[in-house]
């Protein structure tokens, strides 16, 4: 028979419905968030500037090691109460453990995964300030207004009356009972409560996701050096123009004439381009006798013919 797997009882579930988390989003940002980020501050930033003033005298070093688990510890802490603000389907992305450590006192100088909860607490009190003031703005002081008829009712009993001398009220409403306007309160009162709504439920997802990239953070401890592999830098030496022709031409000649070289061409004086070199052969003619006088009347007479001919064809008698 397969057993089925029994859940961590030991993890807290986020409140049933959106009302719960509403209430406990509200007190935990009125009543926990504030304090405990107050303590996890101080301890954090006093016991690391401590621990890295007496470093020296060796005694900061385990001083600042205390100062980083305890930082931890505080974290966790705080993320388990933020997972039960959150509902089950964002809680679940929220991780319930951190693989944190353990680090040597060499890590302590030459990695920054130690010191992840320390940035958290310092990121953690002006947003606790932020958050209990809008715990404290909108739905505490919706509550209350929300409730100025009940008020209004349990004082009149006593013979006290509110909303009767009231500035505001006379200036916007002077026509309205003081009961009438106790309503109005209690309208704006819901108002507030609405905002608070969504306005804390914002707040909690950004400091839940703000938790789930530290805790999700892995520790990044100083990688070796890797030597690039060494490439032989090759000297270019320029080498002059008569070098480069001689030994191409004698390439071309060796290449050309090897006895190994398989030549299909025949190459006989017949097959050549030019006329082979004759001893008896005459000189060839001079520049004067080429141009000489017979030669240009003889010239003069064929273009003079030419010229005729085409007079006779452009301009027929």
């Amino acid at each position: 028979m397969i057993k089925q797997p029994v859940p961590n009882q030991s993890i807290p579930l986020p409140p049933a419905g959106p009302i719960g988390r509403y209430v406990s989003q509200t007190i935990y940002m009125l009543f926990i968030t504030l304090p405990l980020s107050i303590i996890g501050f101080v301890l954090s930033v006093t016991l690391t500037a401590l621990g890295f003033g007496l470093t020296p005298l060796l005694i900061g070093l385990p001083i600042l090691k205390l100062s980083v688990h305890l930082s931890h510890v505080l974290m966790m802490e705080d993320a388990r109460r933020v997972r039960m603000l959150l509902p089950e389907k964002y809680a679940a992305a929220l991780p319930y453990k951190h693989a944190f450590g353990p680090f040597t006192y060499k890590d302590l100088f030459t990695s920054t995964a130690p010191y992840l909860p320390l940035s958290y607490w310092l990121v953690k009190l002006p947003a606790a300030v932020l958050q209990f003031a809008a715990a404290a703005v909108l739905p505490l002081s919706g509550i209350a207004a929300l409730l100025s008829p009940v008020v209004y009712l349990v004082l009149k009993q006593y013979d006290i009356e509110i909303y009767q001398d009231d500035v505001v009220m006379d200036t916007i409403f002077p026509m309205l009972s003081p009961l009438e306007r106790s309503y109005i309160g209690s309208g704006v009162g819901l108002v507030f409560i609405l905002i608070g709504w969504s306005v804390l439920a914002r707040l909690t997802h950004v400091q839940a996701n703000r938790t789930a990239i530290l805790l999700q953070a892995q520790p990044q401890r100083p990688a070796s050096k890797q030597e690039a592999p060494v490439v032989a830098s090759q000297e270019v030496h320029e080498v002059p123009a008569d070098t480069l022709y001689q030994t191409a031409a004698a390439s071309a000649t060796q290449s050309a004439y090897n006895d190994h070289t398989k030549v299909s061409a025949d190459y006989t004086l017949d097959s050549l381009p030019f006329e082979p070199f004759d001893p008896d052969a005459p000189a060839p003619a001079s520049s004067n006798d080429r141009y000489s006088t017979n030669a240009n009347d003889d010239l003069k007479a064929e273009l003079e013919a030419l010229r005729q001919q085409l007079h006779a064809k452009m301009y027929p008698q």
